[in-house]
């Protein structure tokens, strides 16, 4: 599958990037936030299940979902033989899966949350208050009246300051219609979340993202899925790329030629990174899990106005 690039791709990083201070946890000034009694100095621990897949280490290759047939198998009803852990799958695609049980929770829910977290540092420090730092969609369109929630977020990309393990990434994340990957329309109750993931320093995407959020007796449960290891150059103009050596990269000459010759990333170093990424992703949906819906009922009517 070849990612189209939308308007937001091809938009200057937002303003907010430059000034933007970076720091974990919370400050003074945030508390003064009037979703602030959300605020909580720590992530809530991974839910008990995910022990067992980081024990175990990596699955058996064939336990990677493919890319090709990503949509087909996470629609089927019931489980896929990893729910929880990681692998090299046989495309050569590291990928990582996380369910998470999300009891109260629901798809417009996350719907909601996926543009209105965006909006400031603060609110997307409530995600993960131990390793989250900026995110900032390249549209804001959180003012704009007669959109749904979704309309808001899909289509559009969001630059990513945060800590996966140990290592600060800068990350960009578009968001497009799932149905692009073969996905039925969602159900109400349900959502899919899709994106094509990469780096906000260079014109680079090099995973795909898919958080399948499906209604349960208590609420929902979430299966992400991340399949990383797909590199490719994107044509973007330099206003959209945060480093120097990205901006250089946007280059018609030098763009055109790295797409010629750019390689694969080794598979052994994002191998290497699964473990961060599964605890990254399985600790971050069960603490928002924890009080998104009294968040949803308290902000969301408000923000839709």
């Amino acid at each position: 599958m070849k990612y189209q690039l939308t308007k937001a791709d091809v938009a200057d990083v937002p303003a907010s990037y430059a000034s933007e201070p970076r720091y974990l946890g919370y400050r003074e000034e945030d508390y003064k936030k009037p979703y602030a009694h959300y605020f909580s100095e720590r992530a809530l621990p991974v839910q008990e299940h995910f022990k067992d897949a980081l024990v175990a280490g990596p699955a058996a290759g064939a336990y990677g979902v493919r890319l090709s047939t990503l949509a087909d198998e996470l629609s089927r009803p019931g489980y896929l033989p990893m729910e929880t852990g990681y692998t090299l799958n046989d495309d050569g695609h590291v990928v990582i899966a996380v369910l998470t049980d999300m009891p109260g929770v629901t798809g417009e829910m996350w719907d909601w949350w996926m543009w209105w977290h965006a909006v400031e540092p603060a609110r997307y420090k409530l995600w993960h208050p131990e390793a989250h730092l900026y995110a900032a969609y390249t549209e804001d369109r959180s003012q704009i009246s007669g959109l749904s929630d979704r309309q808001r977020g899909r289509g559009n990309c969001c630059i990513i300051d945060e800590y996966i393990g140990a290592e600060k990434s800068q990350l960009r994340a578009s968001f497009f219609d799932p149905e692009k990957l073969g996905f039925a329309p969602s159900k109400p109750g349900s959502t899919i979340i899709a994106a094509r993931g990469g780096a906000s320093t260079m014109p680079l995407a090099a995973a795909w993202i898919v958080h399948q959020v499906r209604e349960t007796r208590a609420g929902c449960e979430m299966r992400s899925r991340f399949v990383a290891n797909d590199v490719r150059v994107l044509p973007l103009p330099s206003g959209s790329v945060t480093s120097t050596a990205g901006k250089f990269m946007t280059l018609s000459g030098i763009n055109s030629l790295a797409g010629l010759v750019m390689n694969r990333s080794k598979p052994s170093k994002l191998y290497e990174a699964g473990p961060a990424m599964l605890y990254h992703c399985a600790q971050e949906m069960n603490h928002l899990a924890s009080f998104l819906p009294r968040l949803y009922e308290e902000f969301a009517p408000d923000s839709r106005m």
